[in-house]
């Protein structure tokens, strides 16, 4: 018997087509959920929507438009975030992937950008741009100004599974990787990726300004909400971590 994810949205279904989703997991430096919360609030988004699967994570959030959940869609002039607070349970990551990447096909999004955190580890010491990305075989989209993953390296987790669908779906797939630490928030690592993403891929160099200004006064809700989450993960065992 297959497991289920289901979407519920509260906005009609036109209003994705040719928007372009922006979406990550938490994991190295929690780049992959900090990016989409910095994007949802300095864009000026609204809740339009969230997901559920089977083994839902037991965690809600208290946040300025209310009572988050685990999975979000927030929307705003043709930009979509996937907002994953959390991590899908294991045993959920694969149908959570391929549901989510079948209804990105059906909605009519222009491409998709995945965001997640690549360790500091391989960084060079006169390393420039402070991030690397890979695309898959149907992007040709704009390029970003940092040069590629370098060979030898990978992802792993639910962004590489997710990454997997898209590619079967043919849908124009980007990923941007920041240099980050593994544990704790790498809010330099965040704002290396949303800089990324707004001025080569969504030409919106007038929204940074602005962005860094929010981002302040999200630190610190930021960091209660990691706190509670990793106090969940903790009580449930480890998941899975991925670059």
């Amino acid at each position: 018997m297959s497991r289920k994810v289901e979407i519920i949205l509260n906005v009609k279904e036109e209003v994705f087509r040719d928007n372009v989703i922006i979406t990550g997991f938490p994991g190295f430096g929690r780049v992959g959920y900090t990016v989409p919360k910095y994007l949802s609030v300095a864009l000026q988004m609204k809740k339009v929507g969230y997901i559920m699967t089977e083994r839902m994570p037991s965690v809600i959030l208290v946040e300025d438009d209310g009572i988050g959940l685990p999975f979000e869609i927030y929307q705003n002039n043709n930009i979509t975030v996937l907002m994953n607070r959390a991590v899908p349970e294991i045993i959920d990551q694969n149908v959570f992937s391929e549901k989510i990447s079948s209804w990105i096909k059906q909605m009519g999004f222009k491409y998709a950008v995945l965001v997640g955190g690549l360790s500091r580890e391989f960084m060079n010491e006169n390393e420039v741009y402070g991030y690397r990305w890979i695309s898959n075989t149907s992007y040709n989209e704009p390029s970003l100004e940092a040069p590629k993953m370098e060979k030898g390296l990978g992802v792993v987790g639910p962004l590489a599974l997710l990454y997997i669908y898209l590619e079967k779906l043919k849908i124009p797939t980007i990923m941007v990787l920041p240099y980050s630490i593994v544990e704790g928030v790498d809010y330099d690592a965040a704002f290396v990726g949303v800089k990324a993403i707004l001025k080569s891929l969504l030409k919106m160099e007038a929204a940074v300004p602005e962005l860094e200004q929010l981002a302040v006064k999200q630190r610190e809700e930021i960091d209660k909400i990691v706190k509670m989450l990793q106090s969940e993960t903790q009580k449930e065992g480890p998941s899975n971590i991925y670059m």
